[in-house]
C-alpha cells in the first residue's frame, strides 16, 4: 500500500469533496454535543468561551484521521522531513503557543495549503511546483501558521455566537471544509446550512486573511527569511487568477488575492533593508524530488531534467541532476544514475537526500549489503534521523534482519506516534519478524490514524486471545479498545 507514487486524478478530487461534505455533518453533530457542555475552560481570549483549545485539538484530530483515510497523500520521509524542518523553523519564530503540529502532504499538483484548528497543516505538492524559492514556500506556511496563532477559527465562531447552536456547529464544520476543497464548496455549505450573510462572511474572511499576511510577514522576519516573498508569491498567484476557474490555483479560492493585498505586503517591508537570499539547495532538491516522484512515468520527466543539468545556475543544475538520478533509478538504469550522483556527492557529501539516493540505487539493484553499509554509516553520523531510519529499515527487511528493522521503527514511534506511514511499515516489519501480536498492534494504530475504527478494533480483537497470560498487554489492548470505541461512538 505504498502511496508515494500515486497520481492525483479527478476521481481522487471527487473523493476528497465527498468525504469533506460528510465531514460537515459529522463535525456539526460532534460540536453540537460539545457546545452543550457548561463551564468551558478559559485560555485568555473571548473566543475560549465558545471553542476551547482542547475542543480545537479534538476537531483537528477528527479531521486529520478523515483526511488520512480519504485524501491521496505523498508518504515520503525525505520530503516530510524537509517540510517539518521548515515549518518548525517558522513556528519557533511565530506567535503560536501550542506548537504541537501535524503536517500532511497532499498528492495534488494544484497550489494549495491549509490550516485546521488543533495544529493541522496541509500542503499540496503543487506548492513546490509553483514556488521558485524556499522563501516563497515559507511565506505560505507562515500565513497558515498565523491563522493558527491568531485563533481565527475560534474568533470566527465567537463573532457568530449569537446564532443558534446548530448554526455555530455548522460554521465550524464549514470552515474546516473550506480549507480542504476550496471556498466554493465550503461557502455553499455555509449558506445552505446556516443562511448567514455571505457578504458578511466574506468580509470577515478578508480581515482574517489580511491579519494572517501581516503576522506571517513578521514570522518571516524573525526567522531571517525574505519577508518580500509573501508579495512575490501573491503576484504569481494574481497572474494565475487570470486563468479559468477550473485552472485557478486552489489557494486562490479560499485566499483571494487582490492588488491591494499585494501592495499591503510590499508596504509592510518598505522600511526593511533588502538582503540577498541565495538559492537554497535543500529546497531545490525537494522541488526536483516532487517532480520526480509525482510523475506518471520516469520517461515523462527525463527531458526536463536532462535540459536542466545545463542551467546557468549551479544550484538549479545540481537539483536537476538529482531529479535525473531519481528518474533513472526508477527506470532501473542504475549505472547511469550512479554516474550522475557522483558529482553531487562530491559537492554535498553530507546531504542526507543524496546519501539515501545512493543507497536506493543499490537497493533497487538488489545489492542489499552495500545499501545497508551506506545507510548504517549515514545513521551513525545522524542518529535517530527519520528518513535514514526508514530507508535502513526497508533494506534490513531484505537482509534477514526484520527483527532489527522492527526495533528501529518501534523506537521511531516514541516521537512520531501519529505517523500513519510509520505504523504501516512497522506492521510489515513485525510480520517478517513473525511477531503476530506486534502486527496486530501496529495495524490497529494505522487504522486508527486513518479513521478506520472498525478495522482497528478487529486487529485488537485478533490480538486479545494471544496475550491471555500477559496481564500488562491485556490491559494495554483493553485500554486501546476503549479509546477507539469512544471515538467510534462519537462519530455515530
Amino acid at each position: 500500500m505504498n502511496k508515494m507514487y500515486l497520481l492525483p486524478s479527478q476521481t481522487a478530487r471527487c473523493r476528497i469533496q465527498a468525504y469533506s461534505l460528510a465531514l460537515v455533518l459529522c463535525l456539526a453533530s460532534a460540536l453540537a454535543v460539545a457546545s452543550h457542555k457548561q463551564n468551558l475552560p478559559t485560555f485568555g481570549d473571548a473566543s475560549s468561551g465558545v471553542v476551547s483549545l482542547p475542543q480545537e485539538r479534538e476537531i483537528g484530530q477528527d479531521f486529520l484521521r478523515s483526511l488520512r483515510g480519504q485524501a491521496p497523500t505523498i508518504d515520503d520521509p525525505i520530503l516530510q522531513d524537509y517540510v517539518e524542518y521548515l515549518t518548525y523553523k517558522l513556528v519557533s519564530n511565530s506567535e503560536l503557543q501550542d506548537r504541537r503540529l501535524y503536517l500532511v502532504i497532499i498528492d495534488s499538483p494544484v497550489l494549495n495549503a491549509f490550516a485546521v484548528p488543533g495544529g493541522v497543516i496541509g500542503v499540496h505538492h503543487g506548492l513546490f511546483r509553483y514556488a521558485e524559492t524556499e522563501h516563497e514556500v515559507a511565506a505560505i506556511l507562515a500565513h497558515e501558521i498565523a491563522h493558527l496563532s491568531q485563533r481565527h477559527f475560534a474568533r470566527d465562531v465567537e463573532a457568530q455566537q449569537k446564532s443558534s447552536l446548530f448554526n455555530t456547529a455548522a460554521l465550524l464544520a464549514s470552515v474546516v471544509l473550506m480549507t480542504t476543497v476550496g471556498g466554493d464548496v465550503g461557502l455553499a455549505a455555509l449558506n445552505t446550512t446556516q443562511g448567514i450573510s455571505l457578504s458578511k462572511q466574506l468580509s470577515h474572511s478578508r480581515a482574517r486573511e489580511a491579519e494572517a499576511d501581516r503576522v506571517g510577514i513578521d514570522t518571516l522576519i524573525e526567522a531571517d527569511m525574505d519577508p518580500r516573498a509573501m508579495a512575490y508569491m501573491f503576484e504569481r498567484l494574481e497572474s494565475a487568477s487570470r486563468y479559468s476557474s477550473d485552472e485557478m490555483p486552489e489557494f486562490l479560492r479560499s485566499h483571494p488575492v487582490t492588488r491591494s493585498r499585494i501592495a499591503d505586503s510590499y508596504n509592510q517591508t518598505t522600511t526593511l533593508e533588502k538582503k540577498n537570499f541565495p538559492l537554497n539547495i535543500d529546497f531545490q532538491l525537494m522541488k526536483a524530488r516532487v517532480k520526480a516522484i509525482s510523475a506518471k512515468s520516469p520517461n515523462d520527466v527525463f527531458p526536463a531534467f536532462q535540459a536542466g543539468i545545463y542551467h546557468e545556475d549551479p544550484i538549479i543544475r545540481n537539483a536537476n541532476r538529482y531529479g535525473l538520478v531519481l528518474a533513472l533509478t526508477a527506470n532501473s538504469k542504475f549505472d547511469e544514475a550512479d554516474l550522475h550522483l557522483v558529482p553531487l556527492l562530491d559537492a554535498y557529501p553530507n546531504k542526507i537526500s543524496l546519501q539515501i539516493a545512493q543507497a536506493d540505487i543499490h537497493l533497487q539493484a538488489e545489492r542489499y549489503q552495500t545499501a545497508q553499509r551506506l545507510l548504517e554509516s549515514a545513521l551513525a553520523v545522524n542518529p535517530g534521523n527519520y528518513p535514514i531510519t526508514m530507508a535502513l529499515a526497508r533494506v534490513l527487511t531484505h537482509t534477514d534482519e526484520a527483527k532489527r528493522a522492527q526495533k528501529m521503527l518501534s523506537d521511531l514511534t516514541i516521537n512520531r506516534k501519529v505517523d500513519a506511514y510509520l505504523w504501516y511499515h512497522l506492521a510489515e516489519a513485525a510480520g517478517l519478524a513473525e511477531d503476530i501480536i506486534g502486527v496486530h498492534w501496529a495495524r490497529a494504530e494505522y487504522f486508527l490514524l486513518t479513521g478506520n475504527y472498525e478495522q482497528a478494533l478487529k486487529q485488537l480483537n485478533y490480538a486479545q486471545p494471544l496475550v491471555k497470560r500477559n496481564f500488562q498487554q491485556q490491559a494495554k489492548i483493553g485500554q486501546k479498545i476503549k479509546e477507539i470505541s469512544n471515538l467510534q461512538n462519537k462519530r455515530r
